[in-house]
């Protein structure tokens, strides 16, 4: 496979997850830091500010005569000048669909390509602020249906496990930096508001679209030391850095026919450690120093796991 085909691959995966990332991140924050500002009456942008650690993005300038909710709103929706918001991430998602149309099925790029002008209509984007919940709905429907039309419309080759790697790498970090935010915002060994303490490790699994599964595996109510299990190790979760590893790791070895631990591929070496990190991690029963001190290393892995492969695959 040309290394242009797989760099535009693997973006164009990459893009799109990061685009239903903001907008579900988005979607959740806006609703939480309505019911926390009603009930506590903390000042607007707290939750924003979380959110857009958690994001890894620089918080928006606040604008004069403006509430700071619309600013952050149309920012991370519709806003080009932002790199990371829901519209920028979708063009070049679709940027790199277009410029490789004949490795793509055509029904990935009739869903990749309906989704762009779904969210690029006038009247649609004039909705953003007055009924937010819908344009995420939208992107989220739209990158999953891509997901599902590419699992089933395109073989399984190479070129699928560049998508593969694209979106569960992108996954994986901000998974980890979910988690670590949150810590910053609601340690996990903090005994005082249990309440609201609550609140926001249930916002974290809806930010990764866990809420459903996780409430059935564990019937009490929601413990940020079982929200952070769940989300780490599990294994069967699709939406858990251990599953994302572990699809990394299969991926990489369908690529370059090698076992992560005979092979000298650098990047499928680190996601081999990764995997092994997370699976014989013993408990999660650690200290707040000590779990951002491991999520801080798992991000460090995944830091390494995308150079290795830009330089393995002449990625850019």
């Amino acid at each position: 496979m040309l290394s242009r085909v797989a760099d535009a691959l693997f973006w164009m995966s990459r893009y799109l997850e990061r685009a239903e990332q903001v907008a579900r991140s988005l979607d959740v924050t806006f609703h939480l830091e309505l019911d926390l500002h009603g009930v506590t009456g903390s000042e607007e942008g707290e939750e924003w500010n979380y959110l857009f650690r958690s994001l890894n993005q620089t918080p928006p300038p606040a604008k004069l005569g403006e509430s700071y909710s619309y600013t952050v709103l149309r920012w991370l929706t519709l806003d080009m000048s932002n790199q990371g918001s829901v519209m920028n991430c979708l063009n070049r998602s679709r940027n790199n669909a277009r410029s490789i149309r004949d490795s793509i099925s055509s029904e990935m790029w009739r869903s990749l390509n309906k989704l762009y002008w779904r969210l690029n209509d006038r009247d649609f984007q004039t909705q953003v602020t007055e009924s937010l919940s819908e344009f995420c709905e939208t992107v989220q429907n739209g990158t999953q249906l891509f997901h599902g039309v590419c699992d089933t419309t395109l073989t399984h080759d190479e070129g699928w496990h560049f998508i593969q790697l694209g979106r569960y790498l992108e996954r994986a970090q901000h998974l980890l930096l979910v988690l670590k935010s949150q810590l910053d915002l609601s340690p996990v060994e903090d005994t005082g508001d249990t309440v609201f303490s609550n609140l926001h490790w249930a916002a974290v699994l809806k930010t990764c679209a866990a809420y459903d599964a996780y409430r059935r595996l564990y019937i009490s109510r929601v413990d940020g030391e079982r929200v952070l299990e769940f989300l780490l190790l599990n294994l069967d979760f699709p939406h858990s850095v251990r599953f994302c590893a572990t699809t990394m790791m299969n991926s990489l070895t369908a690529i370059s026919g090698e076992l992560s631990y005979r092979s000298d591929n650098e990047a499928l070496r680190h996601v081999g450690r990764l995997v092994n990190e997370l699976t014989y991690l013993d408990n999660l029963e650690m200290s707040n120093a000590e779990l951002k001190s491991l999520l801080s290393d798992c991000l460090n892995r995944c830091t390494l796991i995308s150079r290795s492969m830009q330089k393995q695959y002449a990625l850019h």
